[in-house]
């Protein structure tokens, strides 16, 4: 998968799991630009994802309430040890 596909995702998990961020947090975590977060961000709106966003220095974005992705954050070779204990 490449740098984008993969920190898209990374977003989505980081937001599922956390609740909320700020676009500086989500850059922080993921080693990138805020900027990128933001570019980031509209590519996940453009796809239909149900993430939100607050205008402000302190806002910043959530998925909707609710909203469960599938994904784990494991990869498959985790998931299959996860599962076997």
């Amino acid at each position: 998968m490449n740098g984008g596909a993969s920190r898209l995702l990374s977003i989505l998990l980081l937001l599922q799991s956390r609740g909320h961020l700020t676009a500086r947090q989500l850059a922080e975590e993921l080693e990138v630009s805020v900027r990128t977060i933001y570019r980031d961000v509209e590519s996940l709106h453009a796809t239909g994802m149900p993430l939100y966003g607050e205008a402000g220095h302190e806002d910043g974005y959530r998925l909707m309430d609710g909203f469960r992705t599938r994904l784990t954050g494991m990869t498959s070779r985790e998931a299959g040890q996860d599962a076997r204990g």
